[in-house]
């Protein structure tokens, strides 16, 4: 397995606190030599459409690497912690949607894992913090050139958790879209392809 000169790190953990520093600490015990890029950490609190949408938006343009998200309501409950290969590079997070629009910027899923490798996460899992015990200690290793693999039992695919799809639909005059993203400067990203951009006529409500 290659390693990963890069690993990118996206959250909603916000800056006000330790909570990225720590998962940065674990990346650079493990694998000092791999630079993080900090993709954002100002993802409104568990939005992850939101969450979702800045991933897949921006990891076509960074190096190949290893890409870590973590928005993550259902931290704590059963909701699996997955790892994905795609061919423009790996990801890591929580099995609630927020990785596979990524993976498909990346040119789709080739293989998926359930993180469960005892030796690859922290020796004390804490309920709450999957990105410092689990995301980030896995990324780390794989940054490092560790297989996918080995980092737990394989996933079908298809039984990860997808996002519903965002309301699109036509109407007589125009058409309706939900908005996914608002950005700082206060562009909105409708959920609606290129073939609406010229012939139709977006409406707010």
């Amino acid at each position: 397995m290659a390693s990963y000169a890069r690993i990118s790190l996206t959250t909603d953990y916000g800056l006000a606190d330790g909570f990225v520093a720590a998962c940065h600490g674990v990346i650079a015990r493990i694998a000092p030599a791999v630079r993080v890029i900090d993709l954002t950490h100002l993802v409104p609190p568990a939005d992850v459409r939101r969450g979702a949408a800045v991933l897949a938006q921006t990891v076509p343009y960074l190096p190949t690497g290893v890409h870590v998200a973590v928005v993550d309501p259902g931290v704590g409950t059963t909701r699996r912690g997955v790892g994905l290969a795609a061919p423009g590079g790996l990801l890591v997070g929580p099995d609630n949607g927020l990785l596979l629009d990524a993976a498909e910027a990346l040119g789709g899923i080739t293989a998926a894992v359930e993180l469960t490798a005892a030796g690859w996460l922290a020796p004390e899992v804490s309920r709450t913090f999957h990105g410092r015990d689990v995301f980030a200690p896995v990324a780390a290793r794989l940054a490092r050139g560790a297989r996918l693999a080995e980092a737990g039992p394989a996933v079908d695919p298809a039984t990860l958790v997808r996002l519903p799809a965002p309301v699109v639909r036509p109407d007589a005059d125009g058409f309706t879209a939900e908005v996914l993203t608002v950005d700082h400067f206060g562009n909105v990203q409708l959920a609606a392809g290129p073939p609406c951009w010229r012939p139709c006529r977006a409406r707010s409500g």
